[in-house]
């Protein structure tokens, strides 16, 4: 049985193996120009009734009416799983059509069947080791690569074996062109991509790094710093809110006590201590690395302290 794709060529016959009932079990038989790979079709067939030449049955009892339907969906089940690895990689091997055909891809370890994995398991260490930032730095991750699978190669998802250097080239044009993202933003999702693929490595899915010879664009890096003299001005200019002089006295502190927003955010009483020589300390873990931090507390940081904070 020719199928309409040229290299394609898909066929099926029966096993000598006569069951008791008379009935021998329908195989197939997937070629790719020299590449062969047969299946069982988990059919069977009367002998006296089937047609070597049409490859199917003879005949418009019931029986045979229902094994040749079978057979019409095998060979467009095999097609369309020719076709998305053909328009995903330019090529296909007989045992990847195979595959694809029996679901074993979709339902073994796929690409985005990992990435959903993996997220599921960083929502619940959010609030331990994770942070709702970086989950929803994952979470948006994956919702534009599923979107781009299915944009591009009109497919659900895609088996790690499928995934090479032009998908993570045609990935990060996607991101730039269609999705009009900056440099870092691309870089961002291009990572979490990679990471995606350093589990399949190991977990032994694949073994080859589809990642070798791939250089991303990085962003222009600028070091961005206040003057001396403006945090001076930003100090002394006066303000008429009791909310912007906050604002402000957070980022004076922030400045002189080199921490971030979201450790700051965090921080309370408890984690400031007296020393020895009764000088004051911030002792902090921070919140992206878990490092544990231990901060002098200079008087123009510690004049911005109010009473009444926690």
């Amino acid at each position: 049985m020719q199928t309409s794709q040229t290299n394609l060529k898909v066929s099926f016959y029966l096993k000598k193996n006569v069951s008791r009932n008379g009935s021998c079990p329908v195989m197939g038989r997937i070629t790719i120009g020299k590449d062969m790979v047969q299946f069982s079709c988990k059919l069977e067939a009367d002998p006296k009734l089937w047609d070597t030449r049409a490859d199917r049955m003879s005949g418009k009892s019931a029986h045979a009416r229902s094994v040749n339907r079978e057979i019409d969906k095998i060979n467009v089940a095999i097609n369309k799983g020719y076709r998305e690895i053909v328009s995903m990689r330019g090529h296909a091997s007989a045992s990847e059509v195979k595959d694809a055909f029996q679901g074993i891809a979709s339902s073994q370890e796929t690409l985005l069947k990992i990435f959903r994995e993996h997220n599921s398991e960083y929502e619940k260490r959010i609030g331990i080791n994770v942070s709702q930032g970086t989950f929803w730095n994952y979470k948006n991750s994956y919702f534009h690569l599923e979107q781009f699978i299915n944009q591009k190669y009109r497919v659900s998802d895609i088996s790690f074996r499928q995934l090479d250097y032009s998908f993570i080239e045609n990935y990060g044009y996607y991101l730039r062109i269609d999705c009009r993202m900056m440099p870092g933003t691309v870089l961002r999702k291009i990572t979490n991509l990679r990471k995606m693929v350093k589990i399949a490595i190991g977990r032994r899915i694949i073994s080859n790094d589809p990642f070798i010879g791939y250089s991303a664009e990085r962003p222009k890096s600028s070091q961005k710093y206040l003057p001396a003299d403006e945090l001076e001005r930003l100090m002394a200019v006066p303000l008429d809110s009791s909310a912007l002089e906050i604002t402000r006295d957070m980022f004076v502190f922030s400045c002189f006590t080199g921490l971030s927003y979201i450790d700051l955010y965090n921080l309370t009483n408890k984690q400031i201590f007296k020393a020895n020589d009764f000088s004051l300390w911030i002792n902090t873990v921070r919140q992206k690395t878990g490092n544990e931090s231990k901060i002098p507390l200079m008087k123009r940081a510690l004049s911005r302290i109010r009473s009444g904070w926690d």
